[in-house]
């Protein structure tokens, strides 16, 4: 339900609807209950016309229509809704409603919640006329899960209008507020603003207060901004998910193989995701780039490509912001909606499941970060981020790709390639062990006969080019000195052993 502000004060109990009363209890409930979750949930829909909805975090198709003029509804008497909008904008006349003048505004309201998360709103052009209110659940080709109509509620400045919660969600908007909603200031946006409102009810919001920023669950209509605020859409993704829980025709992308793609990356460049959300709750009406884990079964990822061997800096920066908030007529507390879930970077190779690196160092609220992480070849890689708790953290990822340094594999004295004068390197240092030997070809913190197979295996190559000839010189055949080399060191080991005896 959303009040004009001239009712701030004035405001009674006794004249709301008996489904706004009922909110009121559920919202007391919630306030006796302790600290909010900052956004105030109710139940989500369970089911609609399309379907199941499957749990918290799933995605979800609402169907909604207009109801005919005279459609009863429960209290109120019949609604007019129809009639009202075309006195207010015109009428292009006939039964197909999406041709009306002010139909847009109404279509407009439900796209924006549509593309901001996992939840799918589509207009639903048929209503059989059932008393709206009442437990009649929508139905394809017959009505909408959300019905929309109107009648006079308490005239001017009062109640804008009221809606059911889930799984019902028919909203009634009072056409006694004709000044209010012909204002056509930034694309009438208090009539939109007023719209999306009650859809965040429609969907399983409650009204949340904030005397530190401005939201649109709030409980009192404000045309200061345009739309769902940061922690209105941090609602729909704790119930729905994000947006790209509804790609691949429903599985999102939960796995590799239906990973949302970043596309290519080229070295010095960078790619970022979920940057709308790092500016606070204020967000354009334009903003659409939101991203979140759900719940601890959630599984976000994106795959990007590099054209040649790279290193990869990751950051995950959990989001949500830090504000005041409470519920409706209770009071208010700060509220970290940054450290809601501990989230987890994971990043894998190009099969999607080698895994190349991982990051849990921090708590929830906190940053992660790889750096350097080697993408030792051209290809396809992923990113995976996951969470830890049941609580839905808005988060930003942000990759940035520089070349890597390519070497020669057995080049142990760094001259480009890989020859006599690193089987000697490798002679020398056999057996040593610790960080950043020459001669230690895998990496494993010691030189041993691993390395020397690693020389072996490409001995006379060289950077860029096949390894040219000696012209001094010319070295032995590679399987010669590998048999001399052996034979000298191991006729050497022997010689120690005699004089300590």
């Amino acid at each position: 339900m959303l009040r004009s502000m001239n009712r701030l004060m004035a405001h009674l109990l006794t004249a709301i609807p008996q489904v706004v009363r009922a909110l009121a209890a559920i919202i007391a409930t919630f306030a006796f209950a302790g600290a909010a979750s900052a956004y105030v949930p109710d139940d989500r829909w369970s089911t609609t016309a399309s379907g199941s909805t499957g749990s918290q975090g799933d995605v979800a198709t609402i169907t909604w229509s207009l109801v005919a003029d005279g459609t009863s509804i429960v209290n109120e008497g019949s609604s007019n809704l129809i009639s009202y909008m075309d006195g207010l904008f015109g009428s292009s006349g006939g039964s197909n409603l999406t041709t009306r003048p002010w139909f847009s505004l109404f279509e407009e309201s439900f796209d924006r919640w549509t593309e901001l998360g996992g939840i799918k709103f589509v207009y639903e052009p048929n209503d059989n006329g059932v008393q709206m209110g009442g437990n009649t659940a929508g139905s394809l080709g017959v009505r909408g899960d959300i019905r929309i109509g109107g009648a006079v509620i308490d005239g001017a400045n009062g109640t804008l209008a009221y809606t059911y919660l889930p799984n019902n969600g028919d909203m009634v908007i009072d056409t006694g507020e004709t000044t209010f909603y012909s204002n056509s200031t930034n694309n009438y946006r208090q009539l939109r603003n007023t719209v999306m409102h009650e859809l965040g009810h429609a969907f399983g919001l409650l009204h949340i207060e904030s005397s530190s920023d401005h939201l649109l669950l709030e409980p009192y209509i404000d045309a200061t901004f345009d739309g769902p605020q940061l922690d209105d859409i941090r609602g729909l993704h704790g119930l729905y998910g994000d947006a790209f829980e509804k790609t691949n025709s429903g599985p999102g992308n939960d796995s590799s193989t239906l990973a949302t793609s970043l596309g290519a990356i080229a070295a010095g460049g960078s790619k970022s995701i979920g940057t709308a959300a790092a500016t606070g709750q204020a967000v354009g009406a334009e903003e659409i780039d939101f991203v979140s884990i759900a719940n601890s079964s959630d599984f976000d990822f994106f795959s990007f490509t590099v054209n040649s061997a790279s290193l990869l800096d990751v950051t995950l920066t959990p989001l949500g912001g830090v504000f005041m908030q409470g519920v409706e007529g209770g009071p208010q507390s700060t509220f970290d909606a940054n450290a809601r879930n501990d989230l987890t970077l994971s990043i894998y190779g190009t099969n999607g499941t080698t895994l190349l690196g991982t990051a849990n160092n921090t708590a929830a609220g906190l940053a992660e970060s790889l750096a350097d992480v080697s993408l030792p070849a051209a290809g396809q890689y992923y990113v995976r981020i996951s969470g830890s708790t049941a609580n839905v953290q808005l988060y930003q990822l942000q990759l940035s790709v520089a070349s890597a340094v390519v070497t020669q594999p057995g080049d142990f004295d760094g001259d480009g390639d890989a020859d006599g004068n690193d089987l000697l390197v490798w002679q020398r240092t056999f057996g040593s062990s610790g960080a950043g030997l020459a001669a230690d070809g895998n990496n494993d913190g010691v030189v041993n006969a691993l390395d020397l197979a690693i020389l072996k295996s490409h001995y006379g190559q060289s950077l860029g080019s096949v390894a040219t000839a000696v012209a001094a010189v010319p070295e032995p055949a590679a399987s010669t000195l590998f048999v001399l080399a052996a034979v000298t060191f191991f006729r050497r080991q022997k010689a120690q052993k005699t004089q300590k005896a």
